[in-house]
């Protein structure tokens, strides 16, 4: 057995303004979880805390909490002396409970057509890899785009490719992904870095998704005239005259990469955010284009 001392960050809506830091001192055995040390101050110091656990094996996501900043599921990530325990960045019922009914009701479901049929081994495999989620939010806590645009958030996405995928489903995933917030997603993969099951949502739903956009001729103007001037420049254009970047859209903001003798020049719309901007030199920098990478606010 070890002491502990950590940091718990409190809010009981019926009495407390504002949220608060309360510290406790536990005892805990060698290799406890977070889980184990929310436990114990439940059971020793404080029997009001409010929290969610379920099977304890990292397999429900009931679990999750930010540890020191970072999502993750109590129930798997190790106790440490010092640490800061807070709810994830959702709607607080008391303490560390989150509200997360209305995201949970807010993703896709099967919409059968009239005749469905079976699954090919093949498409079995192309949709497990997304019916991995447990649901647990993180990636939803972490997605930096859902506090600056309106964004369904990556397990949303997630699953209209989930939906997509399967020949059983009616629905038209791309134009309601697009009505979600599809271009809003700037590839920055917080969403990867904290998922337990490490699922590849941009690369495996979010590009798809925006893939069959394209393909659909569903892709974003703004995103087409930019797209049209970074293949330019890939095949070797000698620079950009400024009225070529602004025939792409008006009050737009300029981003311009140094290289060689010329800059390339990106326009993105009026309301872009610097994440976003950020997010787009490093597409530049990656070669990507920008019509399945990046997207300015209010898209």
């Amino acid at each position: 057995m070890k002491k502990m001392t950590f940091t718990i960050q409190r809010f009981d809506p019926a009495k407390d303004a504002e949220p608060h830091n309360e510290t406790y001192t536990v005892s805990v055995n060698e290799g406890a979880r977070v889980l184990d040390a929310l436990d114990e101050v439940r059971r020793s110091l404080d029997p009001s805390l409010m929290y969610r656990s379920c099977c304890r094996a990292g397999q429900c996501g009931s679990c999750a909490v930010r540890v020191n900043g970072n999502p993750t599921l109590a129930c798997m990530e190790e106790a440490t002396d010092g640490m800061v325990v807070l709810p994830l960045e959702l709607p607080v019922i008391r303490d560390l409970a989150t509200d997360i009914a209305p995201v949970l009701e807010r993703l896709a479901t099967i919409l059968p057509s009239d005749s469905p049929g079976g699954l090919s081994k093949e498409e079995v495999a192309l949709i497990k890899p997304l019916r991995e989620c447990i649901e647990c939010l993180s990636c939803v806590s972490a997605c930096p785009a859902l506090k600056v645009v309106d964004f369904a958030g990556p397990t949303a996405m997630r699953q209209e490719m989930r939906c997509a995928l399967d020949p059983r489903d009616s629905g038209d995933r791309i134009t309601e992904a697009i009505g979600r917030g599809l271009f809003a997603c700037t590839t920055c993969h917080r969403c990867v870095e904290v998922c337990p099951k490490e699922i590849e949502i941009p690369g495996k739903a979010i590009e798809k998704l925006r893939e069959r956009a394209n393909r659909a001729g569903l892709t974003l103007p703004r995103h087409q005239a930019v797209a049209e001037l970074i293949e330019r420049a890939d095949q070797g254009t000698e620079g950009l005259a400024d009225s070529e970047l602004s025939s792409a859209g008006s009050n737009g903001v300029v981003v311009h990469r140094a290289g060689g003798d010329s800059d390339i020049g990106q326009l993105l719309a009026d309301s872009v955010s610097a994440r976003d901007v950020g997010a787009l030199e490093t597409c530049l920098d990656e070669g990507n284009v920008l019509g399945s990478r990046a997207v300015g606010k209010g898209h």
